[in-house]
């Protein structure tokens, strides 16, 4: 990736969060109201995706409020249309310089390779908790990624899940979009970490509407599993083609975390019965907070259960308020500069963070512990197969 580029990309991806807050450390506060900017997709193509992490987002700053706010004031989280637009994802960035102390996203990644090199010059941290790694890395130490280094962290999940099925031949869809290349090179080495015989890669069009041709060219090449790296909706009509054409080894069909989406669901239906997904969420983990999170989504979306990133922005908002508390920052514009990099510090290197679903620790700005999940699906529920935990 250009140099240049990654730079504005961070620079977009520190999505200003103007907040001012006093501190644990230090009283002070001179800010009626943490106002913490959300660099966010909110009309167009996929502003479905961008609706359930505002939602999270407003989720944890309404719990936050009732519990006392942050450093005794109230927060609100501003919700920031790029309407998936890289000059109009600038243009927002670039209001923010003068005024946040920090900033939530942005999403998605286009929007962040153009915005957060802006951030970034400027010295203000972006929280993109959406992307990989890879795709902040540039910008590091002004901007956190939610996910470990995408290679290391995806081929263990892949090499469990062949060595679950014992697989020997395996096949690739893949859509060249955003960080799902990269995704699909993690899954190449847990193939390949298990022993097994990785096949020709299968590229989806984005713009593809009818699939037979594609099952047609991963068939011909007699694979015994096959692995989803792809748009969600366009996954189970790929399936529908594959058993239409004699496959019937669900568990031997894998879909990428980035398809665990809605849509997912609504297409695929029953025909989606025993395929396996992995993702960094346990919907059937039990906790208060994730109990009333999940109930409260659920009521929100008709019933649907969260979408694997819909916790993502609610825990930054909580990482926000845990490092404006304990650094002693009071939101003084006469101190915004010192104030950033207290956040940013902290942040980069937190420990013991608790997240709604579980406690990790950052290191050079991103989660190292995280676990990963291998699920199979049945009837829109997710079954745990496997579980790894970095150690």
């Amino acid at each position: 990736m250009n140099k240049k580029l990654v730079v504005s990309c961070a620079l977009l991806l520190a999505v200003t969060l103007g907040i001012s807050a006093g501190g644990k450390k230090e009283s002070g506060v001179v800010v009626d109201q943490w106002e913490i900017p959300f660099l966010n997709i909110l009309t167009g193509p996929i502003a479905s995706i961008g609706g359930y992490l505002q939602w999270g987002a407003d989720r944890a700053a309404e719990e936050i409020n009732a519990a006392g706010g942050i450093a005794g004031k109230p927060v609100r989280i501003v919700g920031i249309d790029t309407t998936m637009e890289p000059a109009a994802g600038v243009t927002e960035m670039s209001k923010l310089l003068d005024s946040a102390l920090v900033v939530m996203g942005p999403v998605p990644e286009a929007i962040i390779l153009a915005a957060v090199p802006l951030a970034a010059e400027e010295g203000i941290y972006s929280f993109t908790a959406t992307t990989s790694y890879e795709y902040v890395a540039d910008f590091y130490p002004w901007a956190i990624s939610w996910f470990p280094p995408t290679i290391e962290r995806l081929a263990p999940i892949v090499e469990g899940w062949i060595n679950h099925i014992g697989a020997t031949r395996v096949v690739q869809f893949v859509e060249n979009y955003g960080v799902w290349a990269g995704m699909a090179k993690g899954h190449d080495k847990g193939v390949t970490d298990a022993g097994a015989t990785l096949l020709r890669q299968v590229d989806v069009p984005t713009d593809a509407v009818t699939f037979g041709p594609l099952a047609v060219s991963a068939i011909q090449q007699n694979p015994d599993a096959i692995i989803f790296a792809c748009n969600g909706q366009k996954i189970p009509n790929i399936i529908s083609e594959l058993k239409s054409r004699g496959w019937n080894k669900m568990s031997n069909l894998l879909i990428f975390s980035s398809g665990d989406s809605p849509e997912l669901y609504s297409v695929g239906g029953s025909n989606i019965n025993g395929v396996m997904i992995y993702n960094y969420v346990d919907p059937n983990l039990s906790n208060p907070r994730w109990d009333a999170f999940r109930a409260a989504y659920k009521a929100a979306y008709n019933g649907s259960e969260p979408p694997s990133l819909s916790p993502n922005y609610y825990d930054a908002v909580y990482m926000i308020k845990r490092a404006i508390e304990e650094t002693g920052v009071t939101g003084n514009p006469s101190r915004r500069a010192e104030e950033r990099l207290l956040i940013r510090d902290f942040c980069n290197e937190i420990r013991n963070f608790e997240g709604i679903q579980f406690t990790w620790s950052n290191s050079h700005g991103y989660a190292w512990n995280k676990p990963l999940y291998l699920f199979e699906i049945q009837n829109g529920a997710k079954k745990k197969v496997l579980e790894i935990v970095p150690r």
